[in-house]
């Protein structure tokens, strides 16, 4: 065989979508000075509440919506949240189910999610403070119709191993909300400011998830929802002081590349982002072989 070449086999041997995602993990892993920590996500409560907010909630608004078109929710569903946040799924998805569950170990999105809830005027929804890992799954065994999470799923390098315990919880359907690249270069120009030839941390969502689902037999249904985020300046700069605390020390000098950028971007105004993000579902009891006739 000449040096380099590529063989049938390599052409024809199907893709290990886990393992794309767990070498993404890896290499994200490489360049941290540190893992997250439970306490940055309660320093970034309140910017992350403030975007979450936007627009009387529009993505947690668009993200039901589309399920209840599709008969994922309706108003008698009981829902589980994976690492709820502020209450990015709790406010619009009370509004229009029985009842939510957010799983949510940080002390100050649990308090966002109180005060979001107490001035949207809704009660039914309960929290469980712990990290979905430590969440003993046979207490919740069956009792939802839909666990979904959003944001969080990145943090988990064992990736199916996370979507089987949701899957577990549920006697009807999971979905998962993940991210769609929009092509915006703000982010990495202002990594390259700051990080110099540190190459950017990847954070694969979409459409990754969706095909390692499919790989894994499950039949996953999609379908793309854009929305926008405003936050003040502020908090931006409190959200990018915790993102890059843990690549690197942020000193006086990286703060104010961030203010300067941040300021260059946005002006005196609010700072407003244009996102994508895909809606997968899919129901655990229906699995691909099935739908193939294959025995």
């Amino acid at each position: 065989m000449v040096e380099g070449s590529v063989t049938l086999d390599s052409l024809t041997a199907p893709v290990d979508w886990v393992r794309l995602w767990e070498d993404s993990y890896d290499a994200r892993s490489r360049i941290m000075l540190r893992d997250y920590e439970i306490d940055d996500w309660s320093e970034r409560a309140e910017d992350y509440s403030e975007s979450r907010r936007t627009n009387n909630y529009e993505f947690g608004e668009l993200v039901c919506s589309t399920l209840a078109l599709h008969e994922v929710v309706s108003p008698d569903s009981r829902v589980l949240e994976v690492g709820a946040g502020p209450g990015t799924f709790v406010i619009p998805f009370a509004r229009k189910v029985d009842h939510i569950t957010a799983v949510e170990p940080a002390e100050g999105m649990r308090r966002m999610i109180s005060q979001n809830a107490a001035e949207a005027g809704v009660k039914n929804y309960d929290i469980i403070p712990k990290i979905w890992q430590d969440v003993n799954i046979e207490d919740l065994r069956g009792r939802y119709d839909l666990t979904i999470s959003s944001t969080v799923i990145w943090m988990f390098r064992d990736i199916m191993t996370q979507i089987n315990r949701m899957e577990e919880v549920t006697r009807g359907h999971c979905c998962v909300v993940g991210g769609v690249s929009t092509g915006q270069t703000f982010e990495t120009e202002l990594w390259k400011k700051i990080m110099g030839n540190v190459p950017y941390p990847q954070y694969p969502e979409y459409p990754l998830i969706y095909n390692l689902l499919y790989m894994h037999g499950r039949v996953p249904h999609v379908r793309l929802i854009n929305y926008t985020s405003a936050r003040k300046l502020e908090n931006m700069l409190r959200m990018y002081r915790v993102f890059y605390s843990i690549y690197t020390e942020v000193t006086p000098e990286v703060e104010e590349i961030i203010r300067d950028e941040l300021y260059r971007d946005s002006g005196e105004g609010p700072c407003v982002r244009k996102y994508r993000s895909a809606v997968v579902w899919w129901n655990p009891a229906v699995r691909r072989k099935e739908l193939d006739g294959i025995s």
